[in-house]
């Protein structure tokens, strides 16, 4: 029929007719193509919803599962979302000039709530917080507070909506490394203060035992302990029984039983004891109550696992940080000290690392930077890893606060090397097994060189076969670019050691320079209770003392050859500049606990020159301390005086003839 129609239809009307019917066609195999696809679309949005709340790039019902409904309602504003945030920083940027801190501090909140799954964003805000607003402020108080904002708003808030983020994981870590433990910024010290104080509120001082693997095993139970306080009373009954018996003396378990064991629990000297006008009873008696229930036998097991069960929840709610992994780093990387904020660098790089491993990572750099916090943080730990605190709970801007140089982490940074250069170089030509790999050699090498001196100055046989081990590495892995070994150790370990320190002895000063400076390292590590470092630094100072008055031509002066004094003249000398150096260099405690560690002869020789500084400094200490306790006078010291006295005026009419 239709062929019919066509042949009594002229030509041109006949062929847009058939154009008709291949528009519809045309149209159907569109349409039927359409609802195909859209079918065949439908049946890829389950796996792509879950690529999506795999990848964090969505927010879930999991993840927003029992938090504050303000950033599930923020983030279903649409298309205004955009221009609202757009605006944020532009008020932001406004606030700054105008110094409106408080403010910036809600809208930095309220930008990161607009846009949670946006890693930028909250980056940016917690940068602005501890570097652009902290500086702004004056006071190391108002500074601190800026800097710890940045911080929180990541650790706390951030990382819990883009915990697969590695960018926000190295964001924090540079803050804890860069602003707060590098030196660069004016009120570093006080940040460093800060953070090491509200680590020991939590986890308390340091065991007195500084054997790497006591450290590691003491912080064993935080790590294994229920997540929650309720979990540990319902499966521990004598917890339950125990701190029934913490309420008869008003302590509950929270921060403050932490506190109050970080403040009185502790195996040194402290100045509540040695304070002036208050007796000894009367200080045990305020205590008492509490501090003898804690200190009991009977009641130590009991209560080390209430105290690791409120360490650990601490850890989790507080800084948002996961015990168990603590230990693993402690585990590989050596006897950590939380209260140091490399250690904070490192847990946060490494554990980002963890976290993200085998999903979206935007920028490949960041794996690499992984590595160098790991370095970083465990060569700047050999460096000033011991640290040594007197805190203030109540003001820790009072607080004392020094950095010692830490061996324990060289064998853990030699082993650091040599697994990355295996990992990153292992396919490289240039690899050679057992090394770090070509990037990281120089590096490495010039690190054990630091540390045989360091070990073997320290002394003690650990550290000596150390140094031998990592001296024969150096002669058998650090040679010339021909292959050749080095001139540099052909020569005696000891003498290898000594080099530098022994072409410095070459005059009566720098000798007596150098003697005294070893005397002040002993001294120093008598104060901490640290002996045989003591013993160490003394034996270098008698080294020298004998190395130039037997092996140098010394100067000669108007009087004939210049000879050295005896050594334990210059040693006493020493004891009475180390107490005479400001409170701010040498806390007032640490030279009670050195006097009391000092022989007996040396107190006897220096009591003397030394008892009207005493008195000083015990009346100016914030509070007043008995001089008699903190300085207690040696005994024999009548019997001395007596010794010295025929000595004392044969001296005067000695220089009063030489004077007539």
């Amino acid at each position: 029929m239709t062929q019919l129609i066509d042949a009594h239809l002229p030509e041109y009307l006949a062929k847009r007719e058939k154009a008709k019917r291949g528009e519809r066609n045309v149209q159907i195999i569109c349409i039927v193509s359409a609802i195909a696809l859209l079918g065949a679309a439908s049946l890829l949005v389950a796996p792509i919803d879950r690529l999506r709340t795999e990848h964090q790039l969505t927010l879930d019902a999991n993840s927003t599962k029992g938090l504050p409904p303000d950033i599930a309602l923020l983030t279903k504003t649409g298309t205004f979302r955009a221009l609202a945030i757009d605006i944020a920083f532009m008020r932001m940027e406004k606030l700054k000039q105008d110094s409106k801190f408080y403010e910036i501090n809600r809208l930095s909140t309220l930008l990161c709530k607009m846009a949670p799954r946006f890693p930028s964003v909250w980056k940016y805000a917690a940068w602005n917080l501890s570097y652009n607003v902290s500086v702004a402020n004056y006071t190391p108080e108002g500074r601190w507070y800026w800097v710890n904002k940045g911080i929180e708003l990541l650790r706390n808030e951030g990382l819990r909506y883009n915990e697969k983020s590695i960018g926000l994981y190295l964001e924090l870590g540079y803050i804890f490394w860069h602003k707060v433990g590098d030196f660069l910024d004016d009120h570093h010290w006080h940040y460093k203060k800060e953070l090491a104080v509200q680590i020991e509120r939590i986890l308390g001082p340091p065991i007195a035992s500084t054997d790497a693997e006591d450290v590691i095993n003491a912080f064993r139970p935080v790590a294994t302990a229920p997540a929650h306080f309720d979990d540990l009373l319902a499966e521990d009954p004598e917890v339950a029984a125990f701190v029934d018996r913490l309420a008869t003396v008003n302590l509950s378990p929270d921060l403050s039983f932490l506190e109050f064991v970080a403040k009185h629990l502790r195996s040194t000297l402290q100045i509540r004891e040695v304070m002036s006008g208050i007796e000894e009873n009367i200080i045990r008696t305020e205590l008492q109550a509490r501090v003898e229930l804690l200190a009991d036998p009977k009641n130590i097991e009991v209560r080390d696992r209430l105290l690791a069960c409120l360490r650990s929840q601490q850890l989790r709610e507080e800084l948002n940080m996961d015990p168990a992994w603590m230990l693993q780093l402690m585990e590989k990387y050596g006897p950590i000290d939380w209260r140091n904020a490399y250690m904070h660098a490192l847990y946060w790089a490494t554990r980002g690392n963890m976290m993200t491993r085998g999903h979206l990572v935007l920028d490949e750099n960041d794996s690499m930077n992984v590595c160098r916090y790991i370095l970083f943080g465990l060569a700047l730990t050999v460096k000033r890893g011991n640290m040594i605190l007197e805190p203030d709970f109540d003001d820790p801007e009072n607080s004392y606060l020094e950095l010692l140089p830490d061996a324990r982490f060289i064998p853990y940074m030699h082993e650091a090397y040599i697994e990355l250069g295996r990992e990153q170089f292992k396919d490289d030509p240039r690899y050679i097994p057992g090394t770090a790999g070509p990037n990281y050699k120089d590096g490495h090498h010039n690190f054990l060189s630091d540390a045989i001196r360091q070990l073997y100055i320290e002394g003690g046989k650990a550290n000596l076969d150390q140094a031998k081990e990592y001296y024969a590495y150096l002669q058998k892995y650090n040679r010339n670019n021909d292959g050749s070994p080095r001139a540099d150790y052909f020569m005696p370990l000891k003498d290898f050691v000594l080099k530098d320190f022994k072409e410095n002895l070459g005059s009566f000063k720098t000798t007596n320079m150098q003697i005294g400076s070893w005397f002040m390292r002993s001294l120093k590590w008598l104060s901490l209770g640290e002996s045989d470092k003591s013993i160490g630094a003394y034996e270098w100072a008698r080294e020298f003392w004998v190395y130039y008055m037997k092996n140098l031509n010394p100067d000669v002066g108007q009087f004939g050859r210049q000879n050295l004094p005896p050594l334990k003249q210059m040693y006493a000398n020493a004891v009475v500049d180390f107490m005479k150096m400001p409170s701010d260099a040498v806390f007032v405690m640490h030279k009670a606990r050195l006097w009391r560690r000092l022989p007996e002869d040396t107190r006897r020789t220096t009591y003397d020159r030394l008892s009207d500084y005493f008195l000083s400094i015990c009346a100016d200490n914030t509070p007043p301390l008995d001089p008699m306790r903190t300085f207690p006078p040696p005994e024999g010291m009548e019997a001395y005086r007596e010794k010295i006295e025929p000595s004392n005026k044969s001296m005067e009419n000695l220089s009063h003839g030489e004077k007539s």
